[in-house]
């Protein structure tokens, strides 16, 4: 069998055009390198190059051995990617979720019950794609804002939320008992960037508004606290952390605004999530009801 570093030479000399640029570009000698050429030769039982006094030039066999020896090189460079990135997925749980909120303590669950295996997340909002992670194995994982209906899913119910606006007391709608996003239509707001399918919802509701984005989540704190410009929350948020800016929050009536988050895997993965999904299950026996895992400001 050719040693794979003859042919990574000869493409080097092809690349560079003469044995001294090759050589330098492979750190080795010159004549390391022509005698590896003549193995090449020797071991291909052709002649691959022409040879005159001053100069070694590829002949036609030598282009063409040079045409498989860079598809070869490619294929092993694509292989031992593919064979590591396979080994990575088997060592790594990747989870997809159309929120952040639930991420932080999903990820300790699923490293206390996968001892030493990664968690890898991705917060993504649009729920169609959420499915095809899901089938095309990008996910094993999924947090969705709605049960799905395909039997191919199995899915349990694990939180519910509901959408707050974040209004300063001296604002006009601030003593509302609730509001609809139209009715919030043409302000500007300061927004989150990762807040999954929330951001779809706010700017399919409130398409003249327009939306600050922050994408640190201390600096949008500092701004609430600081600033007239309504923001959002939600009770989930409330819940675990008050309301330390003195600000009324104003629950969102939009049917929308109110969403049950589902744990999700393709039903042929059950069996690997069970102890996942028990872990749901027992906190939902126990409360009466789906109850949180999670935490995070919107």
């Amino acid at each position: 069998m050719i040693d794979i570093h003859l042919f990574e030479q000869l493409v080097a000399f092809a690349s560079r055009g003469t044995l001294s640029a090759a050589a330098e570009q492979l750190h080795i000698s010159q004549p390391a390198l022509s005698r590896a050429m003549q193995r090449l030769e020797d071991e291909l039982g052709v002649r691959l190059f022409d040879r005159q006094k001053s100069r070694l030039s590829l002949n036609e066999n030598g282009e063409l051995a040079v045409t498989y020896a860079r598809n070869l090189l490619l294929q092993e460079s694509a292989m031992i990617e593919q064979i590591r990135e396979f080994d990575r997925k088997k060592r790594t749980i990747f989870v997809g979720s159309c929120t952040p909120i639930l991420l932080p303590d999903f990820v300790s669950l699923l490293s206390r019950i996968y001892e030493g295996m990664t968690i890898s997340t991705e917060v993504n909002g649009d729920l169609e794609r959420l499915k095809d992670g899901l089938r095309e194995n990008v996910y094993q994982l999924a947090f969705q804002q709605k049960k799905p209906d395909e039997a191919e899913f199995y899915s349990f119910p694990v939180e519910t939320e509901r959408l707050y606006v974040y209004l300063p007391p001296a604002h006009p709608l601030a003593d509302s008992p609730g509001l609809y996003l139209k009715e919030l239509d043409g302000q500007p707001f300061l927004l989150y960037s990762q807040i999954g399918f929330w951001d779809a919802l706010c700017r399919r509701e409130m398409p003249s508004s327009r939306f600050l984005m922050q994408q640190e989540m201390d600096v949008l704190g500092e701004l609430v606290e600081n600033s007239a410009l309504p923001a959002f929350t939600t009770d989930y948020i409330l819940k675990r952390e008050g309301n330390r800016t003195g600000r009324i929050a104003v629950p969102i009536l939009d049917e929308d605004a109110n969403v049950t988050y589902y744990c999700t895997c393709l039903r042929s993965s059950q069996a690997r999530f069970r102890a996942v999904f028990q872990h749901f299950q027992s906190q939902a026996s126990a409360a009466g009801k789906s109850t949180g895992i999670g935490k995070g400001p919107v």
